[in-house]
């Protein structure tokens, strides 16, 4: 088999979205001229759609009449004359008004069947003739004129929001009511309301649909020139973004969350994380701040991504420059080290599962700010890639609220926890299967100890846990800090436990909490607020609240306090760093062959409320003490080269690594 370009190839990726009236004056030199300052050897531009940004020969694809300047295809061979390959942006959601004229039964319709019309673009269906035969039409075109190296779909799938953030439903198009009463037969949900079985099985047609949809764009490329990268497949990317009006709060760990997320338990495929350079959809011009991107770009690459950067326009007539030397900085380091950061794995033996590759869940935020602000090496993975990796090189897995657990997933949960391993599940996750269909019982019920689900109740505001000296033992962190009690928020799963289930802390009920002179504690319960069941060679950990959201929403030291001996005392998961800040985070890796391991920083002391701002340096002196079974010869800070100091006794390496900005990187040289 060929080898792929992408194979062994440093990826640093430059997305420009080129605007209509940036072709008018396009110039190839100095388009390449702006991306080889950012050391790039990726460049993503988008190509065809909405709009041809080339001459197309295919009536449906509306080109862009601002041709004027160097062509794509001069600009696309001036990149490869410098080394840089091109990956072409696609975007097949939306039509041309003109288009949609021609064909109506191309568009998105509400259930009253009205189009959703943004500024002239027209919302295609999925469904409809321009995604299911003229996209592959237009890819084909694409492919064919032009010399691309790499395909970026975006905005794929049933997409019912425009830019507005307006929200239109499940689309009633004709195409869609005849492919699902094919499919189902039945007709369209009236809601999106997994209680019903309607819409159940319309989320298992929409799987259905996106997945031949894929299939067939992947065939066709590969048909074409298996020399492609096709987003998805060879490179796995997302995006850390903001939005203007954004409830908080702000995500501080995108850039490094996303990362291991797309890494997963495999670590197969070019793994990239943009940072996306404007505020948002409304503010499309205007930068986030240097601080806060090149922070994106230093935790991608400490979770083994690559870095990569996206702004609306070209580079050099981009009107907002201020973060350019802050994201270059992050680029040249990458360049400079490149070498270092192939054929690397992480070395956690902690799992995060993730209900989806988009759209982290607050359970789920809780315990990745726990871990990380515990210094607890972890690695993070949907279910589906948690299925092809396996679990086996994990001590703990831990499971913040996922609804959806095919069955297949939960007979793998089985034979971990059976097998030694520890199962975490917090938020009362399992609901539904693999095919979106209700467990009669919850899936987990075996490893955790439950005889009977009870109830689930909503009005716990204002209830408590309180700890006994006994509690405080397994918690210590409580004895520590001379604390009886953990608030635990609205919500409480009501479960009959097992005999042999450890039943931990027990439940204050909500109490009055007004006038301040009633305000006392007047009943109390054995309700638990946390159970730890064995289970074969190994244990399940039940919590039966939302402990890692409260801990995203609400951040108190309570929640932190109970997040952290869980982890450490009862899961028994070891830090590397007990006595560094928590706004440190650290990230192990070794190299495949076993020559050599990296010990990664990002310094986040730079986020302060909603902004960024340059981080203050950390003293690292004796902070970091890794796992590492083989014998280190010499210990390298990759930022300027110079030794540090270590000691190594058995498994553990220490190490001095002095005071860092916002980032470094210890290469340990193994014997």
């Amino acid at each position: 088999m060929d080898k792929k370009w992408w194979e062994d190839r440093p990826w640093r990726q430059v997305q420009t979205n080129l605007r209509q009236i940036d072709m008018l004056d396009m110039d190839a030199e100095q388009y390449v001229k702006e991306l080889k300052a950012f050391d790039a050897t990726v460049a993503m531009i988008n190509v065809g759609g909405i709009l041809a940004s080339y001459p197309t020969d295919l009536p449906y694809h509306t080109q862009s009449e601002w041709l004027k300047g160097d062509s794509l295809k001069k600009v696309i061979d001036a990149c490869h004359a410098a080394d840089i390959r091109v990956v072409a942006r696609t975007d097949f959601s939306k039509i041309r008004e003109p288009v949609y004229q021609m064909h109506p039964d191309w568009a998105y319709r509400t259930s009253e069947g009205k189009i959703v019309n943004y500024n002239g673009d027209v919302h295609a269906c999925i469904c409809g003739g321009f995604q299911q035969e003229c996209a592959l039409e237009i890819i084909r075109e694409i492919c064919r004129k032009l010399p691309v190296d790499g395909l970026f779909m975006n905005m794929g799938g049933f997409v019912a929001r425009d830019y507005s953030y307006n929200f239109y439903g499940i689309c009633h198009c004709e195409n869609c009511r005849r492919k699902f009463r094919e499919s189902a037969g039945m007709e369209l949900p009236r809601s999106m309301d997994m209680k019903d079985p309607v819409y159940r099985a319309y989320r298992r047609f929409q799987r259905k649909v996106i997945q031949d949809q894929n299939e067939r764009i992947v065939a066709l490329c590969r048909e074409i020139n298996p020399q492609i990268a096709i987003n998805g497949i060879d490179f796995l990317r997302m995006e850390s973004n903001t939005e203007y009006k954004r409830p908080l709060p702000f995500w501080q760990y995108s850039g490094s969350s996303n990362s291991r997320c797309l890494r997963g338990t495999t670590g197969e495929g070019v793994v990239t994380n943009t940072s996306v350079d404007f505020i948002g959809f409304y503010y499309r011009h205007v930068g986030v701040g240097p601080s806060q991107q090149g922070l994106r770009i230093w935790q991608a690459i400490a979770n083994l991504g690559n870095p990569d950067y996206y702004l609306i326009g070209r580079l050099d007539n981009h009107m907002d420059r201020s973060s350019y030397k802050a994201l270059q900085e992050a680029f040249h380091f990458h360049k400079e080290h490149e070498q270092d950061y192939l054929y690397m794995h992480s070395i956690a033996d902690a799992l995060v599962i993730r209900g989806h590759l988009w759209g982290d869940s607050s359970a789920e935020r809780g315990w990745i700010r726990a871990l990380t602000e515990n210094h607890i090496l972890f690695d993070e993975s949907t279910i589906e890639n948690a299925l092809k990796g396996g679990l086996d090189r994990y001590r703990t897995v831990i499971l913040p609220g996922t609804q959806e657990l095919p069955r297949t997933f939960v007979n793998m949960l089985n034979s971990f926890v059976r097998n030694g391993g520890t199962l975490i599940a917090d938020a009362f996750p399992g609901r539904y299967d693999g095919e979106y269909e209700p467990y009669e019982a919850n899936p987990l019920s075996e490893i955790m100890g439950i005889c009977a689900e009870k109830t689930v109740r909503d009005d716990m505001v204002s209830a408590m846990f309180r700890l006994s000296d006994e509690d405080k033992v397994l918690l210590p962190s409580f004895r520590e800090h001379d604390c009886d009690v953990i608030a635990f928020g609205d919500q409480y799963q009501y479960n009959e436990y097992t005999p042999d289930t450890r039943r931990v802390m027990t439940m204050i009920p909500p109490q009055m909490y007004g006038p301040p002179e009633r305000c006392y504690t007047y009943e109390h319960t054995d309700w638990p607020g946390l159970t730890v069941h064995p289970f074969g060679k190994g244990q399940g950990i039940y919590i039966p609240w939302k402990a890692g959201g409260i801990f995203t929403t609400e951040g108190y030291m309570n929640t932190f306090w109970f997040l952290k001996d869980v982890l450490e005392s009862v899961a028994g998961l070891g830090s590397v760093a007990q006595q560094l800040t928590p706004m440190v985070e650290v990230a192990c890796a070794v190299r495949e062959d076993g020559s050599y391991m990296l010990v990664q920083t990002v310094n986040t002391t730079g986020c302060f409320g909603t902004s960024y701002f340059e981080p203050v340096p950390v003293d690292l002196s004796d902070n970091v003490c890794v796992p590492c079974g083989k014998k280190v010869g010499k210990a390298v800070r990759l930022t300027d080269g110079s030794d540090i100091p270590f000691e190594q006794e058995g498994n553990m390496v220490r190490l001095s690594i002095g005071k860092i900005g916002v980032f470094e990187s210890v290469k340990l040289f193994l014997e």
